[in-house]
């Protein structure tokens, strides 16, 4: 089969919620673990879920993590409630036996909230249910192959969720295809828990499923497909000595979102977007910033023939720590012109404030003689609440 060594670390990631391969699992669940899934079903004693998690984590026997890295790597999602107060959902992404997983938790009132959901539940699942499942008898696979008899891999994948006691339904499947290229992601319940898992590009639907399929059967230890793959133990994200270098990449964006909380979380991302911008400013130079110093300043232009209310404004936000100024696309009215603005401000500071040309798709940095109608950002309330009032 395909050696997995010859593959990037981003080939390689098996986006997946709640995803243990038997074969690795068992490495992992030393005497202690299995201790722990017999008694307490992931309970984690009287240790946090965190801590908890990250312990059992670092019991891997072939990919130890560095004691200076993390074992855990979080991201979050942040939406509003009906109570148009901020919700956040946590996702955790880790290596097991060097194949990396991300794991969704579900919605809560603060970050410490949602960490602490999302490791229990990966707790619960990791060592309670596949723990339980270990010990019992109930875990045997079929000894035949599926891949034996079906015609394909994406027929033997089939054949294997009908046989197997830990899946449960069909997969399902979805394709994106990105100029003649295709990926595929297909979606399992195992346990009861809906899993994602997504391949590399290919030159067709079919090869890109067939690609996924594999993957699976080879990460479920389908017989037959044992050896499809060898871990790479000498990635960057496995050997590499600083955290930054041991990232895991992301998964596909809202991999863990039904279609309308994907619109809804886009929807908050504009909503919140001046305020996360502005923080991180602040962070950024809260050293050398002035008592009242602003961290940025603001200018306006009207399109002056646009007749509709309101009227379509082009925003440009100055930082003057950076000596850049950053132009938006246009948009009705002054707050949606400033969110445009802050994203182009958002993109050049995940570049790593390099370089960055004098345009991009969204906006583009300008000089700062560019400038018109220069506003603070504490003004523009103001400003918009006097619009309003002429209406």
């Amino acid at each position: 089969g395909l050696n997995l060594r010859e593959l990037p670390i981003e080939d390689r990631v098996l986006n997946s919620a709640w995803s243990p391969t038997p074969r690795l699992l068992r490495s992992q669940m030393s005497a202690k673990g299995k201790r722990a899934a017999a008694s307490d079903e992931g309970g984690g004693g009287q240790k946090g879920p965190v801590a908890t998690l990250q312990e059992f984590l670092q019991g891997s026997r072939h990919c130890a993590a560095p004691q200076s890295c993390s074992v855990l790597q979080w991201s979050y999602d942040q939406r509003l409630s009906s109570q148009a107060s901020l919700e956040f959902r946590a996702t955790v992404a880790f290596l097991m036996d060097g194949v990396p997983h991300h794991v969704a938790g579900s919605w809560r009132l603060s970050k410490k909230l949602a960490q602490r959901d999302t490791s229990e539940r990966a707790l619960y699942f990791f060592i309670g249910k596949w723990g339980e499942l270990l010990l019992s008898d109930d875990g045997s696979e079929p000894a035949e192959s599926p891949g034996l008899t079906a015609a394909s891999d994406v027929e033997a994948l089939e054949a294997f969720c009908r046989a197997s006691s830990t899946c449960g339904g069909s997969p399902k499947w979805s394709h994106l295809q990105v100029g003649r290229e295709f990926t595929a992601q297909v979606q399992i319940a195992i346990l009861g828990v809906d899993h994602k898992f997504a391949g590399v590009a290919k030159a067709s639907e079919a090869a890109a499923s067939a690609d996924v399929a594999r993957r699976v059967l080879w990460y479920l230890q389908c017989p037959g497909y044992e050896e499809a793959y060898e871990l790479d133990l000498q990635a960057p994200a496995i050997r590499a000595k600083s955290m930054a270098a041991r990232t895991i990449p992301p998964p596909p964006a809202d991999w863990a979102c039904t279609g309308s909380e994907a619109e809804e979380l886009r929807k908050t991302e504009r909503q919140v977007v001046l305020v996360r911008v502005q923080n991180r400013l602040q962070q950024e130079f809260a050293k050398t910033l002035k008592p009242g110093e602003s961290v940025w300043e603001w200018s306006f232009k009207m399109d002056k023939q646009d007749a509709v209310w309101p009227p379509l404004f082009q925003a440009t936000v100055s930082v003057p720590r950076l000596r850049k100024s950053f132009a938006g696309n246009w948009g009705r009215g002054q707050k949606e012109a400033q969110v445009e603005a802050a994203l182009v401000l958002s993109a050049f500071l995940d570049a790593g404030r390099g370089s960055l040309e004098t345009s991009t798709s969204s906006g583009s940095v300008v000089d700062s003689e560019e400038r018109r109608e220069r506003i603070r950002w504490a003004d523009i309330e103001e400003e918009e609440e006097e619009e309003n009032g002429d209406t």
